[in-house]
């Protein structure tokens, strides 16, 4: 039965409407396919002054994570293994596999494969036949997040990007990754490309172990080098955290570096590495907000700052050094009294400074403040210390009195010589240390003992002594014995 005319007049203007909308549809699809999240509005306040009073709910991220670097505590998490997009943070480890190994000097040619992205895919951008060296690539992979020069790192390395990221998730899961699944070099959006916030720091942290990841994850720009097909030419870090600028509000001056990253399904990322005083940590952020990653960052940093301290057995010693008390020694005598010299030196006492025997050998504590300062108050449970001279005077500014060993938990011990901070001079009329009996026992040619009246004297004086009460004590005896033999005559009496 045909349609009547009205039905088909209305069904006609409603394909029509329907076909001048559907642009606008799409247009607003695209704008609205990311919203950014923002953070929990019944969250309590956060106060700058407080970092340590930071909670979960301040932060803006589905899922981040805060690890300390020397023990790998996690000090803050949510859903850190929770299964996310990670977008490019992917390309951390494709340049620290790039750094293990691939030969920096070496050219690599663009092929007309690396370049098949998105048109909406970051780039350098590098042309097709444009031979570029790997450290260029590398630079240009984890500042600019050019994707065709990941795709080149692993095409270089790989034979093909299925192999290279094969290679990825063996590589990850050596480094202790148990949620990583990887399917390409730069983190392109794939259903099956997927990761955690602990994984990620995983990553990052054995990636801070090559000197040439931290050298380029540090720099603000770098100038790539020209090829025949591009001049030379100037490109910035997209980690605005290190970028120094008055008008940079995002600039963190503890900031070593990261990697940022964005899709529409992974939403904003951002893996990052802090150092302040010794302490360093890692902080990822997965599906927050365009600016939330600046300030999550930020925030989950200075909460690990207000948490943890890193000190040096130095540091420690020299809060609480050795004093010691010498011998052979008269502060008074040698002018030492006055009140205007530090008390220690009025007593008689040596304060020892503190220096390690090898200076390529030392020892770093970082723990949570709590367990730094019980380490300050019992120093000595961590350490040995063995005397290598007598502690009497003289003693010369400098002289090594000892040696201290410290005893890091879980490391090799460290050695540390004690050194004395200042001279003392022997008392005039001291006796001679055994140090210098031996010395001019030593020195002296003559097979028989030396000759002087500081040393026959006195044990002739304690002879004489001697022989002076023995004699004292036969002359007693012999009256004793002489009384005994007496006998006593009888007395006359007279009578009248």
């Amino acid at each position: 039965m045909p349609m009547p005319f009205g039905i088909r007049k209305l069904a006609l203007w409603a394909l029509v409407a329907l076909f001048l909308t559907l642009p606008l549809c799409a247009l607003a699809t695209e704008d609205e396919a990311f919203v950014n999240p923002t953070r929990n509005p019944n969250a309590p306040k956060y106060f700058s002054e407080k970092p340590g009073d930071l909670q979960p709910d301040q932060i803006v991220a589905s899922s981040f994570i805060l690890m300390e670097r020397t023990k790998k505590q996690v000090l803050l998490e949510k859903d850190s293994e929770v299964a996310r997009f990670p977008a490019s943070t992917t390309k951390i480890l494709t340049a620290l596999m790039a750094l293990e190994f691939g030969d920096l000097n070496e050219y690599i040619k663009m092929e007309p494969e690396d370049l098949d992205i998105p048109k909406d895919a970051t780039r350098v951008p590098f042309k097709v036949d444009e031979s570029v060296a790997l450290k260029d690539m590398l630079y240009g992979m984890m500042l600019k997040s050019g994707n065709e020069a990941a795709n080149a790192v692993a095409r270089y390395l790989g034979g093909d990007v299925d192999t290279f990221a094969r290679w990825m998730n063996d590589t990850a899961a050596m480094l202790g990754c148990t949620s990583t699944h990887f399917t390409n070099a730069n983190g392109l959006h794939e259903e099956s490309h997927y990761t955690t916030a602990y994984d990620l720091a995983v990553i990052m942290d054995a990636a801070l172990d090559n000197e040439t990841f931290r050298e380029i994850i540090r720099s603000p720009d770098y100038d790539l080098r020209a090829t025949g097909m591009n001049p030379s030419r100037k490109i910035e870090n997209s980690n605005v955290h290190i970028r120094r600028g008055e008008d940079n509000k995002n600039y963190y001056p503890w900031s070593i570096g990261g990697k940022t990253g964005f899709t529409t399904p992974a939403g904003y990322t951002l893996v990052e590495a802090a150092e302040k005083d010794g302490v360093e940590l890692i902080a990822v952020v997965m599906y927050t907000s365009q600016s939330g990653r600046w300030e999550d960052t930020k925030r989950l940093f200075e909460y690990g700052f207000s948490k943890y301290e890193s000190i040096t057995p130095e540091q420690v010693y020299k809060d609480n050094p050795t004093v010691l008390q010498i011998s052979g020694f008269d502060p008074v005598l040698e002018g030492y009294s006055n009140s205007s010299l530090p008390e220690d030196e009025r007593q008689g006492r040596l304060r020892l400074d503190i220096r390690p025997v090898d200076p390529s050998r030392t020892a770093r504590i970082t723990d949570l403040k709590p367990e730094i300062e019980t380490i300050r108050q019992n120093f000595s449970m961590y350490t040995n210390v063995r005397w290598l001279k007598e502690l009497r005077a003289p003693i010369e500014k400098g002289e090594v009195m000892g040696h201290l060993t410290f005893y890091p938990d879980g490391e090799d011990e460290v050695v540390y010589e004690l050194i004395a901070t200042r001279g003392i001079p022997a008392r005039e009329n001291a006796p001679p240390t055994l140090e210098e009996i031996e010395r001019r026992v030593a020195e002296d040619p003559s097979p028989f003992p030396p000759f002087g009246w500081d040393w026959v004297l006195p044990p002739i004086l304690s002879l004489l002594a001697v022989l002076a009460a023995l004699r004292a004590l036969l002359r007693a005896g012999l009256r004793r014995r002489r009384s005994r033999k007496q006998i006593p005559k009888p007395k006359r009496r007279y009578f009248s």
